[in-house]
């Protein structure tokens, strides 16, 4: 009985596990595809709502300067670009 006791208790916590971090983890790491998959000329939205163009990227210091009107760059964190709204392909 005993036996059967801490059976139940692994498989829940397996399954506590497999609905709590794992979809975190799947989370970061398509975050982590997103960054990496960054180029100058893409347009981005940040986590403030701010969009603009990416016009230039600087890997090593996670930094990344965004056109957001004619001749307006501001720098930002590359952490604080949530999304892609379009790849500099598709311009």
């Amino acid at each position: 009985m005993e036996n059967q006791q801490l059976l139940i208790l692994g498989v829940g916590l397996v399954f506590l596990l497999a609905i709590t971090v794992w979809p975190q983890w799947r989370a970061r790491r398509q975050r982590e595809k997103q960054r990496s998959e960054l180029r100058v000329g893409d347009e981005v939205m940040t986590v403030g709502g701010i969009v603009g163009r990416i016009a230039q990227l600087d890997t090593e210091q996670d930094r990344a300067s965004i056109e957001i009107a004619p001749g307006v760059e501001m720098t930002i964190a590359v952490a604080a670009i949530s999304r892609t709204l379009a790849s500099a392909e598709d311009s």
